[in-house]
């Protein structure tokens, strides 16, 4: 019995190292399964590194030529700056150029424009420039048949159409239609009269048909600091007499700037405005009084011609030149 018992437990023993045995080779092969998972997954992931890293030198060498490519259009865009540059510094520079020839044109335009009526071809509303002025050339009216032509209008009256009591802005500056009646404006008289010598000739009609007229071989006015006076007046000739002369060396006057030197204001006395004297009578002539008016002094007046209490049908005034 102690034998069989020694056997069964060597029997027992065997079978244990043979289960033991199995269990290792079971879990020998379970490891090398696990191996051969393992160098599969790491082949694989080797193999997707691979992939990553070719993927990787694609996208690194794409981006070198895209930076390479931005180099080259950062250098073309830099060229091309400077070409607009260059172009606006030229455009500029054309600019400055057509604006100095525009200049000079300008200048030769106002130097060689016709400054008074002497070139006038035919009577009528022309243009001439002032430089001293202004810029800008302005329109007159002409006559080109009276004694030769070359007369510039500066004051006319032929029907009463126009309002010549009026103030001294509008004396200064001028009023009225150069088709009808009108007054050139002061500040142009004296800027015509102060760049050359000028003469001047007055033609006066009454209402019988009577044409007279009379010239002054020199004429010339102040400026508006000076209230525009009457200071060159040269001899007269003629057929209406002289009845300017008498004023030479006055201030002009309005109802509302007195320079007469009176106690009483001769302009608002006549209802005109003129060059009056500052002693004894307001005035011996008067182209801006009152259109038809005959009382005393009042009217379109020349008292050489007809008197101080007639009213002219026409007078105008006018200058050229002096040769």
């Amino acid at each position: 019995m102690q034998f069989i018992k020694t056997e069964l437990e060597l029997l027992k023993k065997e079978i244990n190292v043979v289960v033991s045995d199995n269990q290792c080779r079971a879990e020998t092969e379970k490891q090398k399964k696990d191996i051969i998972n393992r160098e599969t997954e790491i082949r694989s992931l080797k193999g997707d590194i691979q992939t990553l890293r070719t993927e990787f030198d694609l996208q690194k060498k794409d981006l070198i030529n895209k930076e390479a490519n931005i180099l080259t259009l950062q250098a073309e865009l830099e060229n091309e700056k400077k070409s607009v540059l260059d172009k606006e510094s030229n455009i500029q520079l054309l600019k400055n150029e057509i604006q100095l020839l525009r200049a000079e044109q300008e200048r030769q335009r106002i130097l060689h424009g016709p400054h008074n009526c002497t070139d006038a071809k035919s009577s009528g509303i022309n243009e001439i420039l002032l430089p001293k002025f202004s810029s800008q050339p302005f329109k007159v009216a002409c006559d080109a048949e009276t004694q030769g032509g070359g007369w510039t209008i500066i004051l006319r009256r032929m029907d009463g159409s126009v309002n010549f009591y009026r103030n001294w802005r509008e004396y200064k500056n001028g009023f009225g239609n150069l088709n009808g009646e009108f007054f050139m404006g002061l500040d142009k008289m004296h800027e015509i009269t102060a760049e050359r010598k000028q003469e001047l000739l007055f033609l006066l009609e009454d209402f019988e048909g009577d044409k007279r007229f009379e010239k002054y071989h020199e004429f010339a006015i102040g400026n508006e600091s000076q209230q525009y006076e009457l200071h060159t007046l040269g001899d007269a000739s003629g057929t209406a007499g002289d009845s300017l002369k008498y004023h030479h060396g006055s201030k002009f006057s309005t109802f509302d700037r007195d320079n007469d030197g009176q106690s009483d204001n001769c302009a608002e006395l006549d209802t005109g405005a003129w060059w009056y004297r500052s002693w004894n009578y307001c005035q011996f002539c008067q182209l801006t009084g009152t259109y038809g008016n005959i009382e005393y002094y009042k009217g379109v007046n020349w008292a050489s011609f007809r008197g101080s209490y007639y009213s002219m049908k026409k007078a105008v005034m006018m200058i050229r030149p002096k040769k």
